[in-house]
């Protein structure tokens, strides 16, 4: 949930903070069931090199969709420049994840994750991961600070995206919980 929080391309603005929101926290969801269940199924088997080769590849197009998803949010106003900085980081990530995978290919027997972390390309994704668990934060920071629009929330005169109240926890611990 939290990629998808974190993770879209630059727009407009015409979304308001909460509806951003949940439509980022949809797709980061909706990319994240797709790995846990990649991940699942790797853990219930004995791989062969082929079943590597497949995993990856579907977890390559898991991460490409909700880029996708991404692109095509536009963030709200509040949102626009963490927007940014988290769809570069995003992008960052699915490059490394790609780079791991290219790695893990070309691997002349079945490996697991714990080799597969244990590379150059392993450590590169586990670093975005941090930086992107920093952002994560800030966005989180974001959100609890709607919170003390409370007090002006009947206040008539206010514009609504001034008074806009987005209570979320955007499940910041996800992102190092695991690769």
């Amino acid at each position: 949930m939290l990629f998808g929080l974190v993770l879209a391309s630059c727009g407009g603005g015409s979304l308001s903070l909460a509806e951003y929101n949940e439509q980022g926290m949809a797709l980061g969801a909706a990319m994240e069931e797709r790995i846990y269940a990649l991940d699942a199924a790797w853990d219930s088997q004995t791989a062969t090199l082929e079943e590597v080769r497949t995993y990856w590849d579907r977890r390559i197009e898991a991460y490409e969709v909700a880029l996708e998803g991404f692109q095509a949010l536009e963030p709200a106003r509040d949102a626009a420049e963490l927007h940014r900085t988290g769809m570069e980081l995003f992008t960052k990530l699915v490059t490394a994840e790609k780079a791991l995978a290219v790695r893990v290919a070309s691997f002349e027997s079945v490996t697991g994750p714990e080799q597969w972390w244990n590379t150059a390309e392993g450590a590169a994704v586990a670093e975005i991961a941090e930086e992107i668990y920093s952002l994560c934060l800030v966005f989180q920071s974001m959100y609890d600070a709607t919170l003390e629009r409370m007090i002006v929330s009947d206040v008539p005169w206010i514009p609504a995206e001034m008074k806009e109240i987005v209570q979320v926890d955007v499940g910041c611990e996800t992102v190092l919980s695991g690769h």
